[in-house]
């Protein structure tokens, strides 16, 4: 699958869009936080949970992705744990 397409994807999931891209419902403001979590766990499922490419994906160390894996509670399937946006 190429980059592209997974990130369309997501960005049509964020924005409300649906295939004829077209605005579907108001999408809202999410907060970067959840913008952040959701998308490390959308990166987990397209890579097969394949943590250091999630991290080089990001730019980040893999201890860093640790630490958001660990706050954002995200389980070993990229799905949220918990709510822990509070955090």
């Amino acid at each position: 699958m190429s980059p592209e397409g997974p990130l369309n994807v997501y960005l049509q999931r964020y924005l409300g869009l649906d295939e004829d891209r077209e605005f579907s419902a108001p999408a809202g403001f999410p907060t970067l936080r959840a913008l952040e979590k959701d998308y490390i766990g959308f990166l987990l499922e397209i890579t097969d949970q394949n943590r250091a490419e999630v991290s080089r994906i990001l730019a980040i160390s893999r201890s860093t992705l640790y630490h958001k894996i660990r706050r954002y509670r995200i389980d070993g399937s990229g799905r949220d744990g918990g709510d822990a946006l509070a955090a």
